[in-house]
């Protein structure tokens, strides 16, 4: 039997009716703590009021392509992670349609599984995008003759991808949100090759009163937070600023593990005395 609604929630214009949600459960796009992202199908003429003004210049969704990505709690999960996944769902409803972010086109929240019905991006996760590209680029001799050009990353590309993610944090941190957890794994590259600032669950609109947002977050993460993320969970648009300096890193070196050569106990102090990586040596004078 369905699992009752733990408490009251207000159903809006994003609510869609779960028969229109077609789950590919072969398909898994992604899975975290207490939860998968499937592939799925939603006929356009059948997502909600609120998606239907959110995609007006979607491209996603044009031409009879109908493929989305399906993001669900498990069986079993604690209250905390059902609480967490309705603000997700609500975060997004308030942050509005940008081209670099995936965006929200629907949800089911009045029965489980609830389920958040976002843009499918083909080419998954920018760190997986490039660590297949280095390995390929590596493999192959450059013989422009033989070379899969899909599977080249170029400079070009590189600076591409960095201002494409540039805009989408830029939007964010306008709209007063702070995403808190910029990195590579986050980026999604849709059929285009453009990236798109994702998996807002850490994301968070900052109060009026301050720019800065305070809470604990996964220690797994701090080799892309600031100093003062680090030291005193303290997180505003100049912390998701420097993480994009991080991932500027990642993005060069195509999926490189950014401080590849400090030990995660002393990140905080060499980031306080000033040091920082060293310049990849692909890394040239320009960029």
């Amino acid at each position: 039997s369905k699992k009752k609604i733990s408490y009251h929630y207000r159903f809006d214009d994003w609510e869609m009716d779960r028969r229109f949600v077609l789950i590919d459960y072969d398909k898994r796009l992604g899975q975290g703590a207490f939860g998968t992202v499937q592939e799925g199908r939603v006929l356009h003429k059948n997502l909600p009021p609120g998606a239907s003004r959110s995609i007006i210049e979607m491209s996603a969704l044009k031409k009879g392509n109908d493929i989305v990505a399906v993001k669900m709690l498990h069986g079993m999960f604690f209250l905390s992670a059902e609480m967490e996944f309705r603000d997700e769902i609500d975060l997004m409803k308030t942050i509005g349609y940008h081209e670099k972010l995936v965006n929200m086109l629907a949800c089911v929240t009045d029965s489980e599984p609830m389920l958040l019905i976002i843009e499918f991006c083909p080419n998954g996760d920018l760190l997986k995008y490039m660590r297949d590209r280095r390995i390929y680029m590596m493999e192959h001799a450059v013989d422009a003759r033989y070379v899969d050009t899909t599977k080249i990353v170029t400079q070009r590309k590189q600076l591409m991808f960095a201002m494409q993610i540039a805009y989408g944090l830029e939007y964010l941190s306008s709209r007063g949100f702070v995403h808190r957890d910029i990195a590579a794994r986050n980026i999604l590259v849709d059929h285009n090759e453009t990236c798109k600032i994702g998996d807002f669950g850490l994301c968070r609109v900052m109060g009026r009163e301050s720019e800065h947002y305070h809470s604990r977050v996964s220690t797994s993460i701090q080799n892309r937070m600031s100093p003062e993320a680090i030291a005193k969970y303290e997180f505003s648009a100049a912390s998701d600023a420097w993480s994009f300096g991080v991932l500027l890193f990642e993005i060069i070196t195509l999926g490189g593990t950014p401080y590849p050569d400090w030990a995660a106990a002393e990140l905080l102090q060499r980031l306080k005395r000033g040091e920082r990586m060293e310049r990849p040596d692909n890394c040239t004078d320009a960029m």
